[in-house]
């Protein structure tokens, strides 16, 4: 007898163990304040991993809202401007994700399944916030006529622009800027385009780092060359170097090293405009390795950093 009760108190638990699954699951609405909220739903073999999924599906939301219309333009008007936004996407997805919070979890016998939830007047008071600095930025850019402050104009627009369609999307409201698409593009074109930069780095072979300098010149809407000698026609110079000190290490089979840049500017009177110095610690198996992590950090520094050398 007392097996027969234990019996069915095993089936009674295996059949009650695990709740009906709830109707937000496949009706996300059932578990979102449309008006308020914007929610995702992830599944995954354990809780953190549909926590993550459910992070996930909400960044995606995100970044596919952005206009097409704008990526158009940007596409257009040079290939630099596009990847410029597409960064800029994630770091507003990231922005927005800050707020994330997971309203409701659920298991079964198969999965995990979470709901993550984003406040929008929340974010979207965030977003104002940043818009309503880089609005004051842009300005001051706008009324330098400096080569540099044109740069600075087109990436703080596209920073600004970016914000501005999450913003849209969370509210419906748009939030107009100060300056047009036009007036940034078209006054980048007409204060950098004249500008030729020359560069040359002291570098071991395959010069990664003056390519990757050249790269990110050409791309910001400056003429460009390169080499020990230098362009008559260039209105500017940009020189450095790159050394890569090996570190002491107890750690065996890895190696480390600091990598250094140093870059200058100068214009056609040979007087500095600006200059750079950034150092990154990396290890590696062998030094191949270390400096190939290396270049991805200075890559990221100089994007950032480029002009603060004032080309103009």
């Amino acid at each position: 007898m007392n097996k027969l009760l234990f019996s069915i108190f095993i089936l009674s638990f295996s059949l009650t163990g695990f709740a009906k699954a709830p109707k937000w699951i496949s009706d996300i609405s059932k578990g979102c304040k449309k008006k308020t909220e914007l929610c995702a739903v992830g599944t995954g073999v354990s809780r953190n991993k549909a926590e993550q999924n459910a992070r996930v599906s909400l960044a995606k939301i995100f970044q596919n809202k952005v206009s097409s219309t704008f990526k158009s333009k940007l596409s257009s008007s040079g290939s630099s401007s596009y990847e410029e936004m597409s960064e800029e996407i994630m770091e507003s997805t990231q922005m927005a994700l800050e707020g994330l919070e997971i309203k409701k979890t659920h298991e079964d016998k198969l999965n995990f399944y979470a709901l993550a939830v984003v406040n929008k007047r929340k974010t979207s008071k965030g977003f104002k916030r940043e818009i309503d600095k880089l609005d004051e930025k842009m300005q001051v850019y706008a009324e330098d006529s400096s080569a540099s402050s044109a740069v600075k104009l087109e990436k703080t627009y596209i920073k600004r622009e970016s914000l501005s369609q999450s913003f849209e999307f969370l509210t419906g409201r748009p939030i107009p800027s100060p300056i047009s698409f036009d007036q940034v593009f078209n006054n980048k074109k007409e204060i950098v385009g004249n500008t030729i930069v020359h560069v040359y780095l002291d570098e071991d072979e395959p010069k990664s780092i003056e390519a990757m300098t050249v790269k990110l010149l050409s791309e910001a809407g400056y003429k460009t060359t390169s080499g020990r000698v230098r362009n008559k026609h260039s209105t500017h110079i940009v020189t450095g170097t790159v050394t890569a000190d090996k570190q002491y290490m107890k750690v065996a089979g890895f190696e480390k090293y600091d990598i250094t840049v140093k870059i200058a500017a100068k214009n056609k009177a040979r007087i500095e405009t600006g200059h750079l110095t950034y150092t990154t610690s990396e290890t590696g198996r062998n030094f191949s390795q270390a400096y190939n992590k290396g270049l991805v950090s200075i890559k990221k520094y100089l994007k950032t950093n480029l002009t603060m050398l004032n080309i103009e």
